[in-house]
């Protein structure tokens, strides 16, 4: 979640439709950056008690809300939760996709257009944004290695990677052997 979008909408409504880490770091963002409130669906109850911690309501699965949410983020991959995304967001909404999305599915286009909805499908350029999270994590309003599950051997990742994990992160050893003898 860009600071910017939540600068110029202080006190935002914020929905998250996610699977994973991307939606818990965006509670944690939103939660910093000054949201009213973040409403964090996810069918994984363990997900879901992370998010309660960052201070988000949380649900297992909704209903589209209309006009209840200023801001909504779906890093489902599902096209009917990005639909249940835009459907729920107020007149002039936003709502950032970062869901990998490789099937065919339908938006709301109508309901969209009356409702004035921006759509923003992409990941995100992180180059762009490094500075302001840099900062965001600097200022320690936000805790994002409470969504690290695994912190695992580099060595070991093709072993590894292929088990769910929520975020695990590689490491390697990169200090230089000694050359002193």
């Amino acid at each position: 979640m860009k600071k910017s979008i939540l600068k110029a909408r202080p006190g935002a409504r914020v929905l998250v439709v996610a699977r994973g880490s991307i939606g818990l770091y965006v509670c944690d963002m939103a939660r910093a950056l000054g949201a009213s409130s973040v409403l964090y669906v996810d069918p994984d109850p363990e997900h879901r008690t992370l998010a309660r911690s960052y201070g988000a309501t949380t649900a297992e699965a909704i209903e589209p809300m209309p006009h209840a949410f200023d801001l909504a983020v779906e890093a489902t991959g599902r096209v009917d939760q990005l639909a249940l995304a835009v459907k729920s967001l107020a007149p002039e909404g936003i709502c950032e996709s970062a869901g990998n999305h490789f099937r065919p599915g339908e938006l709301p286009l109508l309901d969209m257009y009356l409702t004035g909805v921006t759509l923003r499908v992409a990941r995100d350029n992180v180059r762009n944004h490094i500075a302001d999270a840099l900062e965001l994590a600097a200022s320690g309003k936000v805790a994002p290695e409470r969504v690290v599950s695994h912190v695992i051997d580099w060595e070991q990742l093709p072993d590894v990677l292929p088990g769910k994990h929520l975020k695990p992160v590689f490491v390697r050893d990169t200090t230089p052997p000694s050359t002193t003898g």
